[in-house]
């Protein structure tokens, strides 16, 4: 079967190859100018918004991100500090979340003022601008004498150098001009060694997760064995999955049985006193499953068919009974009543009990400044409209789930500072007013833009 041309809005289907050819180039000529017009519109963002006494400076642990603390400013060593709070308006007009605007801002900053040579060819349009980007990253962390080595070396090959020659050069100019830093880096490998799970949200990945493991090669090859030992006995005992299915199986095989193991006996000797030492228990769960009223309504049998796991993204009911049948598992339906309810619980006091705290995580599931998407549990719950005390005369009942929302931290500060305000709608979707007559609506579909006032 062949490929059905679709008319496009450009007219490029009456074109022949030749003419095509050169269309494609001229297609990324105007992509290349428009990636240089946002970064001298970022870099001018940062001369009109410096960083002063009174507003302090734009840093990384602002943005929004759960453990994420770095007092280190956007630009790297040698850049100019920008006021803190500017990059909400930046980014929220180009219509990313913040930490997007700040890469931007990041970026930007260390071309202009660490990269002259490759900032000097995007002026020009002989680089793109994700190739200079891409870069400027890559050097964010090295002295500005360091940047610029980096820069001598690749500024005549960027446009064609792959991320490993980059890399190649960053580590070299890394270890000369900093070798302190670099025989600290080794003996602080360790540092580096961690196990992270990370869960999939889109629908096609539904009830899997990525598993990423960092430690010593030794330890890790012998693990990496021991699963594949297990892989090829599950195929022995006729397990027909593809190698890749049955290594991932593998690892629930080993949990299992190291669950069963006395890992954490006394080991003491015939008339020593034994010290009690509590085996690890069984796994267990609590599954959020996100539900709307409207589809409960509508299945002729009264059954739901599938169903949104918090974190997890789209779950069949299938996969929930598997998940039931191999871990100790709590259940907790939400349902999403599309407007806001009659009557409601609220309390007086500033801090909200865990009751109303879930309900409004359940029903935010993330921050809900424009373009957010830090999870609900890492938020702070806003006091939408400021809280005053009984002994200032607040009135009763300030502390309710209409009356609170999820904002991480950053954006919490942000609104805080007077430079944002928002209100929630009886509808559940927020609207949004920021800087230079920015407005916005914040649905659970997403951000959409508002004309300005």
């Amino acid at each position: 079967m062949g490929i059905t041309a679709t008319p496009s809005p450009t007219g490029v289907e009456d074109l022949d190859t030749d003419r095509l050819l050169a269309c494609l180039g001229d297609a990324e000529t105007a992509e290349r100018r428009a990636g240089l017009t946002k970064l001298e519109v970022a870099v001018q963002w940062c001369v009109l918004h410096p960083a002063t006494v009174e507003t302090g400076a734009a840093v990384w642990g602002d943005a929004g991100l759960p453990g994420f603390d770095s007092e280190e400013s956007l630009g790297g060593p040698g850049c100019p500090t920008i006021a803190a709070f500017a990059p909400e308006p930046f980014a929220a007009a180009l219509g990313v979340s913040t930490f997007t605007g700040m890469q931007l801002l990041a970026d930007a900053l260390d071309l202009a003022h660490r990269l002259p040579r490759t900032w000097r060819r995007v002026r020009r349009l002989q680089v793109a601008s994700w190739r200079a980007r891409r870069l400027a990253q890559a050097t964010h962390h090295l002295s500005r004498e360091a940047a610029h080595y980096v820069d001598a070396q690749v500024v005549d090959r960027i446009d064609s150098c792959g991320a490993v020659l980059i890399d190649r050069t960053v580590a070299h100019a890394a270890a000369t001009f900093d070798p302190a830093s670099q025989a600290d880096a080794e003996r602080a490998g360790k540092d580096a060694w961690n196990v992270r799970l990370l869960h999939r949200t889109d629908g096609a990945w539904a009830r899997t997760s990525h598993l990423d493991a960092t430690g010593d090669t030794a330890d890790l090859t012998r693990f990496y064995d021991l699963v594949c030992d297990h892989a090829a006995h599950l195929a022995r005992l006729g397990d027909t999955d593809g190698l890749g299915a049955r290594k991932a199986k593998a690892l629930g095989v080993i949990a299992d049985a190291q669950s069963q193991l006395d890992l954490y006996g006394t080991g003491s000797k015939e008339g020593e006193r034994a010290v009690e030492v509590r085996r690890p228990s069984l796994a267990k769960a609590r599954l959020y499953l996100h539900l709307d009223l409207s589809d409960l309504l509508n299945l002729p049998d009264g059954l739901v068919r599938i169903g949104n796991a918090e974190r997890l993204g789209p779950v069949t009911s299938a996969t929930i009974k598997d998940w039931l049948g191999a871990t100790r598992a709590t259940i907790v339906p939400v349902l999403h009543l599309g407007h806001e309810p009659a009557a409601e619980r609220s309390v007086d006091e500033h801090d909200p009990p865990d009751d109303i705290r879930e309900a409004v995580i359940l029903r935010d599931r993330h921050c809900v400044f424009p373009w957010c998407n830090v999870n609900a549990r890492a938020c702070d719950l806003d006091h939408i409209e400021p809280y005053v005390p009984p002994d200032d005369d607040g009135p009763p009942g300030q502390t309710a789930p209409s009356k609170l929302a999820c904002l991480c931290r950053r954006h919490h500060n942000a609104k805080t500072s007077r430079r944002w305000r928002y209100v929630r709608n009886r509808d559940g979707t927020y609207t949004w007013h920021g800087p230079h007559a920015l407005a916005y609506l914040v649905t659970s579909h997403g951000t959409t833009p508002l004309p300005r006032a």
